[in-house]
């Protein structure tokens, strides 16, 4: 590496091989001397000048270059999959294939129309193409209107609630994504031919095969119970009736699979975290619970027993059979105990006649949850009608937030409730809530405003992520204008870092950031760097 003291060195060299050479020619000495005093102190003032204004110009044609870059990002999302060499592009409400040349057209286009980085289109070009390849289609984050068209695809036609549709989506993106490969998912045959339509749309589309390789139709017993999932579908579905609508939401059915996975983590997780009792009961039913345990249930749930010496209460084995049959076709459970062995079974819980063939001195009964769950709203929901909240920030709740507090509050206070208390559905609270509470506001069956729960402050949460976020950002030297999604991101990995058991949603987050620092957005979804030191 070359020193300054080297360079000195090499400059007084030569200066002194010129006089070297012209120590008899006087015009020379003098020319040299010329050049040396006066003119070579300008030009090396103007080559001083000329570089900073270079610098200068570079860094500014540098901050516009990332500032351009990630708005164009941000307002053209584009996507990459190295697997099939394809480009993909988001417009907030669908996903569809495109050639590398549109993009490049688009983005000198808007370069030209801009004109500040004419100079650097080539460079700028090269940049975001890298950038754009180097974003992954299965790290899209889909918005809401998107997420909605899918389950409305899915939910009512081919699971009867729009949980099991997420958990679906979320063992298909598990399945993109390489997770989770040794269970073994059991459903129903009617979903058969959406399966094979699904593998169709995926090899198309992104170059996927067999992704859903591990949903099966019949339980075999080489399956460990272990590692078998149960998949809840709609009996009544029909392929038939939406195939086409299928087809054509297939790159969007894929993206909100990847996009749940990468979410919840994995199908399991989703269980465990966010799906409703009686969704998480039934998913891990072959996993979880011994065939005596299933018995017990059965007795528990559909018979009551009654003390009567005269023994005249009794019902038949064919209607206990029978009512048996629509125990497990209630739950979508395969039969797994053969009748004999069930009838055995029973004989050590209730009193059989074996002349009448019947069990004795029980009754059949049917058990409600809409008690719990207006119990719950009474003790934990605030209506918040005051005039100062309303020229405020409105605070919402979401339906299924709603399902998982109510799901939550069930197992804090040990309640003595029904079978199946907690295990409420989406669809569930919207009809209690329009019965019992009509003066409630719920927006497209999804969010009930001006209410919050005192089981979670959603503000509370966010305030408490900000310094988290602000400190995130501020660890990048280089960043000029913070996005939204990555707030966002930034908060979800805060809230998992505090094992927090509820996360709101990115709707909800960024209602928040217009309410509270509305003066720092800018481009309608990115952050000034100035909130980074804003008090």
């Amino acid at each position: 590496m070359t020193t300054s003291n080297d360079i000195k060195e090499k400059c007084f060299e030569s200066i002194q091989d010129l006089f070297k050479k012209y120590e008899n020619n006087e015009y020379m000495l003098q020319r040299i001397h010329s050049h040396v005093v006066n003119y070579l102190p300008s030009v090396l003032d103007n080559e001083l000048k000329n570089h900073e204004k270079r610098m200068n110009r570079n860094m500014y044609l540098t901050n516009e270059q990332q500032i351009f870059i990630q708005v164009f990002l941000n307002k053209n999302q584009y996507y990459y999959l190295p697997n099939n060499n394809c480009f993909y592009e988001y417009n907030g409400k669908n996903y569809f294939i495109i050639k590398d040349d549109d993009i490049i057209h688009k983005l000198l286009s808007s370069i030209s129309k801009e004109r500040i980085l004419l100079q650097w289109k080539h460079k700028t070009k090269f940049n975001i193409l890298k950038q754009i390849k180097e974003r992954s289609l299965f790290s899209s984050i889909p918005e809401t209107d998107t997420i909605q068209n899918v389950l409305n695809v899915l939910y009512p036609y081919i699971f009867t609630t729009k949980d099991q549709a997420k958990y679906f989506l979320t063992i298909l993106g598990d399945n993109i994504l390489k997770k989770n490969q040794n269970l073994i998912f059991l459903a129903n045959s009617k979903i058969k031919k959406m399966l094979s339509e699904i593998d169709t749309i995926s090899y198309f589309s992104i170059g996927f095969t067999n992704i859903t390789n591990n949903f099966i139709i019949k339980y075999h017993e080489n399956h460990s119970y272990d590692n078998c999932r149960l998949i809840k579908v709609n009996e009544n579905s029909s392929i038939d009736l939406w195939k086409d609508t299928l087809i054509k939401n297939g790159l969007d059915l894929i993206c909100v699979a990847t996009h749940y996975s990468n979410r919840y983590e994995n199908s399991d997780n989703y269980l465990n975290t966010k799906a409703d009792e009686e969704l998480k009961n039934y998913s891990y039913y072959l996993k979880n619970v011994p065939h005596q345990e299933i018995i017990s249930k059965f007795c528990s749930k559909c018979f009551q027993t009654i003390n009567n010496d005269s023994n005249t209460t009794k019902i038949e084995w064919k209607n206990v059979h029978f009512i048996w049959k629509q125990f497990i076709s209630s739950l979508s459970l395969p039969n797994m105990i053969y009748s004999n062995t069930l009838k055995n079974l029973l004989k050590e819980t209730f009193s059989y006649d074996e002349l009448s063939d019947s069990f004795i001195n029980i009754t059949s009964k049917y058990l409600p949850i809409e008690s719990d769950f207006i119990k719950f709203w009474g003790k934990t929901i605030v209506i918040n009608e005051s005039e100062e909240f309303s020229q405020n920030l409105e605070e919402e709740l979401e339906i299924d937030e709603l399902c998982m507090l109510f799901k939550n509050w069930v197992k804090q206070n040990n309640e003595e409730v029904l079978l199946s208390s907690g295990n409420i559905s989406e669809e569930n609270v919207v009809k209690i809530l329009k019965h019992f509470f009509p003066n409630i506001e719920i927006i497209e069956d999804k969010y009930v405003l001006n209410i919050s729960c005192t089981m979670w402050n959603k503000n509370k949460d966010i305030i408490k992520s900000l310094e988290f976020i602000k400190n995130e950002f501020k660890k990048n030297e280089f960043v000029a204008l913070i996005s939204f999604d990555d707030a966002y991101n930034y908060y979800v990995k805060f809230c998992n870092s505090k094992s927090y058991k509820f996360i709101i949603s990115k709707r909800y987050f960024e209602k928040y950031l217009y309410s509270k620092i509305n003066e720092h957005i800018v481009y309608e979804k990115f952050i000034e760097t100035e909130w980074l030191i804003d008090n």
